[in-house]
């Protein structure tokens, strides 16, 4: 349906036809009534006779007809309103991306961030007249008309400049609309320069963000630094610094506590760049003597407690750790794997891969976590018939000792709970691995290397 000349003639046909149709329903419904008008009285009881199921089903086409023929007449009410107005909506819309382009150049100059490359000077909008209004505002109710800008424009046609992307995308993290600047990911999601900026500064305090990726691809600290102030550009740049070492020693002072350097094999002196405290590069507490041996009573208070509790310490980090569920393959923060039995790096070693009991442990969470998502996941659903729990632990047991390395297939599941990433609550939305089934929130299932 076109608008104006042509649109005139089919509009009067379209009402011809509504109105015909509201007429028959009508007299449909009158005729029904003045029927069962007549029959009142000559009730026997019982079930209704074929005669009186036909009167209803008559008069309940009649009613669907005229409830059709309403609807028509709104249909049209709204066409023609959007074929009056679609070329003023599609200005606002357009001036509004425009404020919203100067707002996010104005944000990137007062953050000390590069401003996003200006828009191409041969790139135009072509806005619907009143002869193609109609037709794009139903054929692409969403999105707008972008075409090349021909050599010879029609005279019923107004160019505007247009932005790099008209399509709005989704942010794979807060789930809104980007209005701005799309930074995509190097596996193809979509980030707004919020979410951005929040993923890299959550990073440079947690460790386990750290490379910021996501789908653990990392970002191109190169490209997306122009997104980043100078403070949180120079920010990360010294904990990757700090993090790519291994045997890290911190300022020895409570309350400067920063990175200062890597470890050494015997007693030296490391200054710190803040405070202008030392600290022994062996031992890590306050500089001594290089004559006098490392040693504290802390720290043999500590091994005494690692030993007695059967914690071991990383042979990449150094940082102690402990077996609490599952198999003998560990995983550090700082990301190097080896065998909670002999400290090996993992694979390169003969130990057993799985103690019986942890074993069995583990297999009983992952069904007892099974059986709770699925109440959470199927609230409605008809209760599942009762199952043999020892033989289902048992399937999980064997399953767990052939692949115990989880790949998280995720579902959303609507509805408030707590991440197990960042121990956050969130009220919307979580997502549940259908394997392991634990829960996460976007970041957590995107940017956290350790799961």
């Amino acid at each position: 349906m076109l608008c104006h000349g042509e649109e005139s003639a089919s509009s009067s046909g379209t009402e011809d036809i509504m109105a015909l149709l509201s007429l028959v329903a009508a007299y449909s419904l009158e005729d029904v009534d003045q029927i069962q008008g007549r029959r009142k009285g000559k009730d026997r009881g019982g079930p209704p006779s074929d005669e009186e199921l036909a009167f209803e089903l008559f008069a309940d086409e009649a009613r669907a007809l005229e409830l059709l023929t309403r609807d028509m007449a709104l249909a049209q009410s709204i066409d023609q309103a959007l074929c009056a107005d679609a070329t003023l909506l599609a200005e606002y819309e357009r001036a509004e991306e425009i404020a919203m382009r100067d707002r996010e150049i104005a944000r990137t100059i007062f953050e000390g961030r590069t401003p996003p490359e200006p828009l191409a000077a041969d790139s135009t909008m072509v806005l619907p007249t009143s002869e193609d209004a109609h037709s794009a505002a139903l054929d692409e109710p969403s999105n707008t008309h972008i075409k090349p800008a021909s050599s010879a424009p029609s005279s019923s046609t107004k160019k505007l400049p247009v932005r790099a992307k008209v399509r709005l995308e989704i942010c794979v993290i807060c789930r809104d609309d980007i209005r701005g600047v799309i930074v995509r990911a190097p596996c193809g999601d979509a980030y707004d320069i919020e979410c951005l900026v929040d993923l890299f500064r959550a990073a440079t305090v947690d460790e386990s963000l750290f490379p910021p990726a996501c789908c653990r691809q990392p970002f191109d600290l190169k490209v997306v630094r122009q997104y980043l102030n100078k403070e949180l550009a120079t920010l990360v740049d010294k904990k990757a610094i700090e993090f790519g070492t291994r045997n890290r020693v911190y300022c020895c002072r409570p309350s400067c506590s920063i990175f200062i350097g890597s470890g050494t094999t015997v007693a030296s002196q490391l200054i710190c760049p803040q405070c202008r405290t030392e600290t022994c590069g062996h031992c890590k507490q306050a500089a001594h003597s290089v004559f006098t041996r490392c040693t504290s009573e802390e720290d043999a208070s500590v091994v005494a407690l690692a030993e007695e509790s059967g914690w071991k310490r990383c042979p990449g980090c150094g940082h102690l750790v402990e077996l609490t569920i599952g198999c003998y393959h560990m995983t550090c923060r700082c990301r190097h794997q080896f065998c909670y039995l002999c400290a090996a790096t993992w694979k390169t070693c003969t130990c057993a891969q799985w103690d019986e009991n942890r074993l069995l442990h583990a297999a009983q969470d992952r069904v007892e976590r099974q059986q709770r998502a699925q109440v959470v996941v199927n609230a409605n659903a008809a209760p599942a018939r009762a199952v043999d729990y020892g033989q289902v632990v048992a399937q999980e047991v064997a399953r767990l000792r052939e692949n115990h390395d989880c790949l998280h297939r995720w579902r959303y599941v609507s509805g408030g709970g707590h991440c197990e990433g960042c121990g956050h609550y969130l009220r919307m939305f979580l997502f549940n691995c259908t394997t392991c089934h634990i829960w996460a929130c976007a970041r957590c299932r995107r940017n956290r290397w350790l799961w």
